[in-house]
């Protein structure tokens, strides 16, 4: 087997192991009590309350934002356009 059918193997089970790990934990806490998802989680760690207001955002959650918007930029970029390929 060659290098390339390797690592080709090795993304199709890391994407299906997390993809599927996440998807099927979230659609459980969204049919059963929203207080159980991941953004629920977060928002709980940062102690928001619905509408409050983005100045209320502490360090950790604006460096959280900034960095899914960098992965979101990066996946769109790199399987969107194939940029930085």
């Amino acid at each position: 087997m060659s290098d390339y059918t390797t690592w080709h193997r090795w993304w199709a089970i890391w994407f299906a192991l997390s993809f599927g790990s996440f998807l099927g934990v979230e659609l459980y806490g969204l049919l059963t009590d929203p207080k159980r998802t991941l953004s629920a989680a977060i928002w709980s760690w940062e102690k928001f309350q619905p509408g409050q207001s983005i100045g209320a955002w502490t360090f950790f959650h604006l460096i959280f934002i900034g960095l899914l918007l960098l992965v979101d930029i990066w996946l769109l970029g790199h399987f969107g356009w194939g940029w930085w390929r």
